[in-house]
C-alpha cells in the first residue's frame, strides 16, 4: 500500500500535462517536439527515483548486505534500460490505423503514469528512518517488476510511433 504522504501532486499533474494530444500532430517536427517534452518529463522523474535509491545506497551503506546493494544496482540498470529506450530518436510516425494507434498509445501513456507514480511511491518508501531490511521485503520486488513492465510499455509507445529499434540504425541510402 503507498503512503499518501509521499505522493507529490505537482510532479504527477505537471507530467500529466506533458503528456502528448496524439490527434493534433500535424506534423513530423511538432509529433517529435511533443515526444521529447513528454519523455524528458518522464525521464526526469526516473532520474529522481534512481537518484533517491543512490542516496539510501551510500547512507545506508553500513547496514545493507550485499544482496541489498545488488537489488538497488539491478534497479538502477533497469531505470537505464528505460532511458535508452525514452532517448530512442527517429522521425515520429504512427504506425496502422491512426484512431486504433492514438488509443493504444493514450492507454499506454496513462498506465506509464500510473506506473510511474507507484515507482515513487515505492523508492519514496525507501527512507532514511525506515528499516532497510522491510523495504526490501515488501517494495524491492514490486518496484523491479514495475520497472520491468514500465520498459516493455516504453518499448511498446516506440513501436507505435514507428521508433523501433532500427531507428537506431540510419539508412544513408545506396548499397
Amino acid at each position: 500500500m503507498t503512503n499518501p504522504a509521499s505522493l507529490s501532486f505537482p510532479e504527477m499533474t505537471n507530467l500529466m500535462a506533458k503528456m502528448p494530444t496524439y490527434s493534433n500532430y500535424r506534423s513530423a517536427a511538432e509529433a517529435a517536439e511533443a515526444e521529447r517534452v513528454f519523455r524528458h518529463a518522464m525521464g526526469y522523474m526516473l532520474k529522481e527515483c534512481g537518484e533517491h535509491l543512490l542516496g539510501i545506497a551510500e547512507t545506508k551503506s553500513q547496514i545493507l548486505s550485499g544482496e541489498m546493494e545488488q537489488m538497488i544496482d539491478g534497479l538502477i540498470e533497469r531505470i537505464s534500460l528505460i532511458f535508452r529506450r525514452l532517448d530512442r530518436e527517429g522521425e515520429v510516425h504512427l504506425v496502422g490505423d491512426n484512431a486504433a494507434t492514438i488509443a493504444e498509445l493514450e492507454d499506454l501513456d496513462t498506465r506509464l503514469i500510473l506506473m510511474m507514480e507507484e515507482a515513487m511511491n515505492l523508492v519514496r518508501n525507501l527512507e532514511t528512518d525506515v528499516p532497510a531490511a522491510s523495504w526490501f521485503k515488501t517494495d524491492a520486488d514490486r518496484l523491479t517488476i514495475g520497472l520491468a513492465c514500465f520498459s516493455e510499455m516504453a518499448e511498446e509507445r516506440n513501436h507505435l510511433l514507428g521508433l523501433g529499434w532500427e531507428s537506431e540504425f540510419q539508412w544513408t541510402g545506396g548499397r
